[in-house]
């Protein structure tokens, strides 16, 4: 038919245009399949979230470590009493109830006792508490106070060669006392102490002659543990 051209048979088919054969690449192009590391990127997105899952583990776990750290450290059973020096050594093995035994304490009178608190542990304190009990006299109206040296104490507890500092006031001889500032926070450290009991002048007379013993107990409180 005329209009139309048909090539002979066997003949090679002509390509198209060059514009239309660019169109053609372009959409061929676009349509190309995704390249075979896409499905990398999806595991790379999951191995992301697992990460940060595994970091937020980490820090909760962390921060419990931590706070089990905290822990309370009673003075050792080795605590020992000589000379009227106490030396309480902190590690981990229980509390040691130390008596000081006071007699003769008549009404306005008072009786002195050194307390040399060392640590002797490994890790630093975050705390440190005094515990004082009083025998049966007690209600005679038994009175204590603390006091820190920045040295040694006199061996007869009257003088001290550095700094005095009162760390608890005239209180009932059973009471606790916190011990901000000790130097026995610090491992090796000693805190210097003279403890005061007095019976006031007020007490009735049939307290003279009071005796009692007062019972001591120091109760430390080792600090947060600490990553290395």
């Amino acid at each position: 038919m005329s209009g139309a051209h048909c090539p002979p048979d066997g003949a090679p088919e002509q390509e198209p245009p060059a514009e239309e054969h660019g169109r053609r690449t372009r959409r061929t192009r676009g349509e190309r399949p995704a390249p075979k590391h896409a499905p990398e990127s999806g595991r790379r997105g999951v191995s992301r979230a697992g990460l940060a899952a595994i970091l937020a583990g980490a820090l909760v776990l962390g921060a419990a470590a931590a706070a089990s750290a905290v822990f309370l450290d009673r003075a050792a059973a080795g605590a020992r009493v000589a000379s009227g020096t106490v030396i309480a050594e902190f590690d981990a093995t229980g509390a040691t109830t130390v008596p000081v035994a006071v007699t003769g304490l008549l009404p306005g009178g008072t009786a002195r006792r050194l307390l040399d608190l060392t640590h002797a542990g490994t890790v630093p304190m975050s705390a440190l508490q005094l515990t004082t009990t009083a025998g049966a006299s007690a209600s005679d109206g038994v009175q204590f106070a603390l006091e820190r040296c920045s040295q040694p104490w006199s061996a007869d507890a009257a003088t001290c060669g550095g700094t005095v500092s009162t760390v608890a006031a005239d209180r009932p001889a059973s009471a606790r006392v916190d011990l901000p500032g000790s130097p026995a926070l610090t491992v090796g450290a000693t805190d210097h102490l003279r403890l005061t009991l007095r019976l006031p002048e007020s007490a009735p007379s049939d307290a003279q002659g009071t005796s009692t013993t007062l019972t001591v107990t120091v109760l430390g409180v080792q600090g947060p543990g600490r990553h290395l």
